[in-house]
């Protein structure tokens, strides 16, 4: 079910409870007064392309789960190069710093017009008391540590060409849509190369027919198996 902006209650989650529920899986143990009462503490939020969902060095107050949209979390070195820690998109959940620091050590910045929840850090740790909620708490944690594997395995892929397919399939296995939109920095910044070597890795997916350019910014991939057997190559 897609997300609805014009809910009645556009700064509440109460009416919306449905949609934010069924997203967030560690709500699923808790009572329902419960969870009524925790989505009445949270927030929704529309926010624009370019706009921050937060900023290096604010105080980490809650949990964000992307309604509808894409969020990339960014660092920066001090000659202004940008390293992409991750894109969140539809139905994804920033939990980074809620249980391991006071503050963000990235930004977050919208690539897209974005629908945002906002779940209050202590009704996240209040809810954690219960032993059901901690172990699905812990599950999700146990998946962000794969996914942060697979980061870091595909930045370990020394061919250029390879880094940007194997990119490409992480991006496609989060998305439910049947292609997916990445501008070309974001992807040079998520996988550590320049734009102008994505680019021209990207023409060679392309002319090799293991992937599909869709418009400026969309991709789709017309052979799954076929790209991961040319990146286990």
């Amino acid at each position: 079910m897609k997300f609805n902006p014009n809910c009645q209650k556009p700064n509440s989650c109460e009416d919306c409870r449905d949609r934010c529920i069924k997203d967030i899986a560690f709500l699923y143990g808790l009572p329902e007064e419960k969870q009524i009462d925790i989505l009445r503490h949270s927030t929704h939020k529309t926010l624009r392309r370019g706009d921050f969902v937060f900023h290096e060095g604010d105080r980490v107050e809650s949990i964000v789960i992307i309604k509808q949209g894409q969020v990339k979390l960014s660092t920066y070195e001090t000659d202004g190069r940008e390293n992409i820690i991750g894109i969140f998109a539809d139905n994804e959940t920033i939990w980074e710093g809620v249980f391991s620091s006071q503050t963000y050590p990235y930004s977050a910045v919208c690539l897209t017009k974005t629908y945002c929840c906002y779940i209050r850090r202590e009704d996240v740790e209040t809810a954690m008391s219960d032993p059901k909620v901690a172990l699905k708490v812990i599950q999700m944690l146990s998946d962000k540590l794969h996914d942060a594997n697979e980061r870091s395995r595909i930045l370990s892929i020394s061919e250029p060409v390879k880094r940007v397919a194997a990119f490409l399939l992480y991006r496609k296995k989060r998305s439910r849509e049947p292609y997916f939109t990445l501008r070309l920095d974001d992807i040079a910044g998520s996988v550590s190369l320049r734009p102008e070597t994505v680019s021209r890795n990207i023409r060679r997916l392309v002319d090799d027919g293991l992937v599909e350019k869709i418009g400026r910014s969309g991709f789709r991939i017309p052979d799954f198996e076929q790209l991961n057997s040319f990146v286990l190559e």
